[in-house]
């Protein structure tokens, strides 16, 4: 056998399993609900899609079909922001809705990293408290630099499903950490984790306006907690799914799409911030009560 001949069979038995995980997910009612997606997109938008990925794959380890799923489950439940371009606006390094300036948002950042933009710019915009966490050990470093700003609320925890101390695997080359060994290695620490409405109790909050939430893997789990065994509703929440089982994403992109039926169950407009080649997709989830309440008012009134 050619080594061509092996290749080909060796894509053709990828795509078969491929079609094989799909179909437990993609039933006569998914297309029924679905059947918009053949209209946005044209076959020439489509196979321009697929050539892009076959030209530069992004993330490491990924293969061109693996990109093109990610793009395509990406497309399937979420649609582009500027699709509704002037509900959204930037806000240090992420994209929000816009919110009405004179509601003093409830404000939530988990996973602070070392850009604190989006914080120190809603604390000034909105004139409110943020609530920041992170665990990673060097963060809580960083942040000794914004001791003063008083408006910037920050503890070395993290967000989970559940209350735990967990490991918390780390990296000597950059500053993210993750509940999950993303860096290859197996450094790690032990942590405190809590769910989001124990950090409300302490707080004394009834409601979230904000859910900043870019925790480095776990944010499907957080979210599918909160919908399931809460009744916490956030306005819009910003935040990012990572391909954690990047060895097999076959069996973790139906897990994003049982996540996104869920919130769209309760009520969530669900848009991406661009189709990127990342082994991430960046959503803001905005409820409809959010959403609809900006296109019946004046706009002016909404920050930033």
């Amino acid at each position: 056998m050619s080594d061509s001949q092996s290749l080909d069979r060796d894509v053709t038995d990828l795509l078969k399993r491929a079609e094989f995980s799909l179909k437990s997910v993609v039933d006569e009612e998914f297309l029924e609900r679905n059947d918009y997606l053949r209209k946005r997109f044209s076959d020439d938008h489509i196979l321009e899609v697929f050539r892009f990925c076959l030209m530069r794959p992004g993330g490491h380890h990924w293969s061109p079909v693996y990109q093109v799923l990610l793009l395509l489950f990406q497309a399937a439940f979420s649609e582009s922001y500027k699709t509704s371009g002037d509900h959204f606006a930037k806000l240090g390094n992420y994209l929000i809705h816009r919110v009405r300036g004179a509601s003093k948002p409830v404000i939530y950042s988990f996973g602070v990293g070392n850009d604190v933009s989006f914080d120190v710019e809603a604390a000034r915009l909105f004139g409110v408290p943020i609530y920041m966490y992170d665990p990673t050990p060097n963060v809580a470093l960083f942040m000794k630099d914004y001791e003063d700003n008083e408006r910037l609320i920050f503890k070395k925890e993290g967000i989970y499903s559940r209350d735990a101390e967990v490991k918390l695997y780390t990296s000597d080359k950059v500053l993210n950490s993750s509940l999950y060994p993303i860096h290859g290695k197996d450094k790690h620490e032990i942590v405190r984790c809590r769910t989001l409405a124990d950090f409300m109790a302490e707080n004394g909050h009834d409601h979230i306006d904000i859910l900043k939430m870019d925790v480095e893997g776990v944010s499907d789990e957080v979210l599918e907690q909160i919908m399931d065994e809460t009744q916490i509703r956030p306005k819009q929440i910003v935040t990012e799914f990572e391909i954690k089982g990047i060895e097999n994403p076959l069996t973790y992109l139906p897990r994003i799409l049982a996540v996104a039926q869920k919130l769209q169950d309760q009520g969530y407009l669900i848009f991406n911030q661009l189709l990127t080649r990342k082994a991430t997709i960046e959503l803001i989830i905005v409820h409809r009560s959010l959403y609809d309440e900006f296109d019946a008012g004046d706009s002016s009134g909404y920050l930033p």
